[in-house]
């Protein structure tokens, strides 16, 4: 019971303890498109619609899983990974087995991250993995003290939009689903995105016609970068992104 609840505690304040803080100073409102886990439709699909536009995103690849069978998806191969770092798009680490680290010790979480980051660099020798996302969305404050060490930025899975000073740490973001990211909502987070000069995080899984409950529809896509477009707002990777609102990168 007593462990449970310190569980509980521990997540709860790695949610809302601000451990990185950080004053965005980004001269625009701007978008970053991602993709967790990385179905094969999100690179084929995904990346295919955002270079329409002229744009890229960052995808967050668990290199361990590459080539798998998931529930709802084939997991993009390796091959797919090189040919995404190629096109300018940005890889993420999202582990190396795609594994919810809260209860991972110190030295196991070290080895996942250690494990993927010399896959992916196998893959791509000139590859430099800056960002990393929570699988899952879930971490333990220990294990989120220890992340952002290593990386400029972790990315959750909390709603928000983000500006001022956020926390680099546990950064937020706004669903890309076919079933959650309504015409007003999408109209709300831009508006929003505008008033408060902020960086609007999407995120989504597959790209599909059919898309699972975690992801979207092409057609929902490239209504929702048009209308990132239409609002005049560049859209670019977490990197560029970060480095936009005068972040000096640790890696």
């Amino acid at each position: 019971m007593l462990q449970t609840l310190a569980h509980r505690f521990s997540r709860k304040a790695a949610r809302y303890y601000r451990s990185k803080p950080f004053t965005l100073r980004n001269p625009a409102p701007m978008v970053s498109v991602t993709f967790d886990d990385v179905p094969n439709s999100a690179y084929r699909n995904g990346a295919a619609i955002l270079e329409e536009f002229g744009w890229r995103g960052t995808f967050y690849v668990a290199s361990g899983t590459c080539g798998a069978r998931d529930e709802f998806w084939d997991v993009i191969s390796r091959d797919e990974v090189s040919a995404l770092h190629r096109n300018s798009h940005e890889i993420g680490c999202h582990t190396f087995s795609h594994v919810d680290i809260t209860p991972l010790d110190s030295a196991t979480l070290e080895n996942e991250v250690n494990r993927n980051r010399e896959t992916l660099r196998a893959l791509c020798d000139d590859i430099a993995i800056t960002n990393f996302c929570f699988p899952f969305g879930k971490t333990s404050l220990a294990r989120k003290l220890q992340l952002q060490k290593r990386f400029d930025t972790c990315r959750g899975i909390y709603e928000g939009v983000n500006a001022g000073t956020v926390d680099l740490a546990m950064l937020r973001v706004i669903e890309l689903y076919d079933r959650t990211l309504s015409p007003e909502k999408l109209r709300a987070v831009l508006r929003e995105t505008r008033e408060r000069n902020g960086w609007l995080i999407f995120y989504t899984h597959d790209v599909t016609g059919d898309p699972s409950w975690i992801g979207c529809s092409p057609t929902r896509m490239r209504e929702t970068l048009g209308a990132v477009r239409e609002a005049g707002f560049d859209c670019l990777t977490m990197r560029d992104a970060l480095e936009a609102t005068g972040y000096r990168s640790i890696t």
